[in-house]
């Protein structure tokens, strides 16, 4: 029995030996290859500009208060008038103060002391639009007004467009590289956006995409002033690329 148990103990130890010996002589060499990154840029002017507007109310030339309902009609009726779609326009916030001169009537009460306001966001795709609002605006009633992101209609096929260029020109340098040693390029291997700082966003709502637009800017010299200046949008993006080497 003693025998046996010896016997097949070493059968197993040589199995062993055998199956190591056999697998390391068998495994696979990794491809030759080649990894490089490759970029591309796009500048472009926004069709898409996000604008908000916030309104109050405010006394009259008889010290009486002009209500925030006849104050939205007239803002509404302006938008309409300049072609914005309601379906472009928005509340975004809506607030009650009380007026920064109260304590000033608190004895009389001859005059209402509290004051309210709301925010509309509007969106257009010129600013040509936004120059007709501004000219429009009841200065009694406009608090203040500013440009909140600007974007394009179109922005996920231009997305698209500027990751293929980068994939191309990923493509174009691992050639001239491959070529540059003698050696010539296979299929792909592998790849794979690179995250960059550049590209991490915001803005926006578009919101909290890993993808940044750069945030566009608009002045305004006057309300009667001519076209206003739009700073270009910028996508960039990186793609690396691994390729065989046949």
């Amino acid at each position: 029995m003693k025998n046996r148990i010896l016997i097949l103990s070493l059968v197993a130890g040589i199995s062993a030996v055998l199956f190591s010996c056999h697998g390391g002589s068998n495994q696979i060499e990794p491809p030759k290859k080649i990894g490089v990154v490759g970029s591309a840029e796009l500048e472009f002017v926004p069709n898409e500009i996000f604008m908000t507007f916030t309104l109050k109310e405010y006394l009259d030339a008889g010290r009486k208060k002009v209500k925030l309902e006849s104050i939205k009609d007239d803002f509404l009726a302006l938008c309409r008038e300049v072609g914005v779609a309601d379906s472009n326009i928005s509340i975004s916030s809506y607030t009650g103060n009380e007026r920064w001169d109260y304590y000033w009537y608190t004895r009389r009460r001859k005059e209402p002391d509290f004051m309210s306001s709301i925010s509309y966001a509007i969106k257009v795709s010129t600013p040509e639009k936004l120059d007709k609002i501004v000219s429009g605006l009841n200065e009694n009633s406009i608090d203040n007004f500013y440009i909140s992101k600007t974007s394009h209609s179109d922005i996920e096929q231009l997305r698209k467009d500027v990751k293929t260029r980068a994939l191309i020109a990923s493509k174009n340098k691992a050639d001239y590289l491959a070529k540059s040693i003698g050696e010539e390029l296979g299929e792909a291997l592998l790849i794979q956006e690179v995250e960059n700082n550049y590209n991490n966003y915001y803005f926006s709502n578009e919101s909290n995409v890993s993808n940044f637009v750069s945030q566009s800017a608009m002045s305004y010299e006057s309300a009667n002033s001519s076209t206003p200046n739009f700073q270009k949008m910028k996508l960039r993006y990186e793609m690396k690329v691994e390729f065989r080497l046949k």
